[in-house]
């Protein structure tokens, strides 16, 4: 399974700059070994603060239920600073968030 992790800042957080975001993301993630992707949009209904603003995001591929499972703790029990994280999930088709 291939994951996607997205970062949307929260509303008193603006960065515009994609290498510092790249390195605080990739720093964050360095256990699961993450692909920078830049940036995506999120639908509405999937964001904490529904707005059209992009969401920063990396690519964790070929990852193992335990890869999966491992990751969906970290995220709770370490919440990023400053963003909603999302995580979406892809088997094959279309993607799911599941967190």
């Amino acid at each position: 399974m291939d994951l996607r992790v997205c970062f949307e800042n929260m509303e008193t957080v603006n960065v515009n700059d994609a290498a510092m975001m790249e390195h605080y993301a990739k720093s964050y993630l360095a256990d699961f070994n993450p692909e920078w992707a830049g940036f995506i949009m999120l639908p509405h209904d999937e964001t904490s603060r529904a707005t059209m603003e992009p969401a920063w995001q990396v690519l964790i591929r070929n990852a193992t239920a335990k890869t999966e499972r491992a990751l969906l703790d970290y995220l709770d029990e370490n919440p990023m600073a400053a963003y909603h994280v999302h995580v979406y999930r892809r088997d094959t088709g279309n993607e799911r968030k599941i967190h």
